[in-house]
């Protein structure tokens, strides 16, 4: 059974407010805006500016894919309508001129083929979760009495054990590269924030939750070794064939196939439909999901980090509101940031203070660069005089 929640209204939300008595309803978006750039928390929250650059491809994409992911799940479309769907998208996007990279045709193009051969591939092999699921569902979280959170959970999937005891699986689903290491641990705030207001709306201990993205871009391969173990990958969707050239190899050759009459196809269409049965059975793709531990630790330990930010937040808006000096969110640029400011923020550099700076002495550097260059290059053809 597929629940599609309602969005809840301006009114709606106005009313939680009054009723804890708390001026507005923070997101994550909100909190993690200003974890990223304080600047652009300042422009948007503070000055409410609207962005100025309206390019990147990137939102709209990942809206799109929601969407027609949420109509498949709830029968509106057959899963042979989403590439259709998504076609339609990619038309709307090319028409409006939105970009992958901002700064370079070629690096453009090239992640537009890789990205949306991906989401393709997603859309014609996506394998729907076998569980009752609620799409868009609203979830208050409470951190304090004077401070909560609001959001809308992609899909919050329920389903009963052998011993009749519910569950609960959150899923956020990314058209993005996948998470790692420090990344990972860094954007997934947003799925223990939910877990935590799924617990306090159900009662469920957090055993009974469990969290995880859907990289939609990538598959694990889980790949039968030549040692009998079998081996788990994360292999962009793109790139299945490429990737597992290697081992396709050793068991054709091991079962007595001669490589050569498959590879050429494996690589070709990027699949290994073409394959003998006993060698597909060595590989075992399914939806890449990431599954992400889930404790009391980390829930309060992130709780005290959004105590701690707020409470900073605050500050500065006071600070603001009495001096209306810019200067209380300013942020310093760094190479770090260029790519992110550059390709992926709404604001440009005429809106942005701090990146307009950095760029004015980038600018100012390179000039300088290239006046040292044509100087000595000048120099070195008198000497040769």
């Amino acid at each position: 059974m597929i629940f599609i929640s309602e969005r809840k209204t301006k009114e709606e939300l106005n009313a939680i407010c009054k009723k804890y008595n708390i001026p507005f309803l923070w997101s994550w978006s909100r909190y993690n805006t200003y974890k990223t750039d304080s600047y652009i928390y300042f422009l948007k929250y503070i000055q409410h500016i609207k962005e100025d650059r309206r390019d990147s491809i990137y939102v709209y994409s990942g809206s799109c894919c929601h969407d027609i992911l949420e109509k498949y799940y709830d029968g509106s479309i057959k899963q042979s309508d989403m590439i259709n769907e998504y076609e339609d998208s990619l038309m709307t996007m090319n028409l409006a001129e939105y970009k992958y990279d901002r700064n370079d045709e070629d690096k453009n193009k090239a992640i537009a083929d890789k990205y949306e051969n991906c989401i393709k591939h997603f859309f014609r092999n996506h394998q729907k979760p076998n569980m009752n699921m609620i799409l868009e569902m609203f979830c208050l979280i409470k951190i304090t009495d004077k401070i909560y959170f609001n959001g809308y959970i992609d899909n919050c999937g329920v389903y009963v054990d052998d011993n009749g005891e519910k569950h609960i699986v959150i899923t956020d689903y990314k058209t993005s590269t996948i998470y790692k290491g420090e990344k990972l641990e860094k954007e997934s705030g947003q799925l223990y924030l939910y877990a935590e207001g799924v617990r306090q709306k159900t009662g469920l201990p957090l055993d009974h939750i469990s969290i995880r993205y859907l990289f939609m871009k990538y598959v694990i391969v889980n790949i039968l070794q030549a040692n009998g173990k079998w081996k788990e990958r994360q292999i962009e969707r793109n790139q299945i064939g490429n990737k597992l050239i290697a081992s396709i190899k050793m068991w054709l050759k091991k079962y007595g196939y001669n490589p050569d009459n498959y590879i050429d196809d494996v690589i070709l269409y990027n699949s290994l439909d073409n394959l003998p049965t006993d060698i597909k059975e060595k590989f075992v793709i399914q939806d890449c999901y990431v599954e992400l531990p889930l404790t009391e630790n980390i829930i309060e330990n992130l709780k005290s980090d959004i105590i701690k930010t707020v409470n900073e937040v605050n500050q500065k808006s006071n600070e603001y509101s009495k001096t209306k000096n810019e200067k209380v969110f300013w942020r310093e640029v760094t190479a770090k940031d260029e790519y992110f400011l550059s390709c992926l923020s709404g604001y440009s550099r005429k809106l942005h203070k701090p990146y307009d700076a950095y760029l004015i002495e980038k600018e100012m550097f390179q000039t300088q660069e290239d006046e040292n260059e044509a100087d000595k290059e000048l120099m070195d053809f008198l000497a040769g005089l």
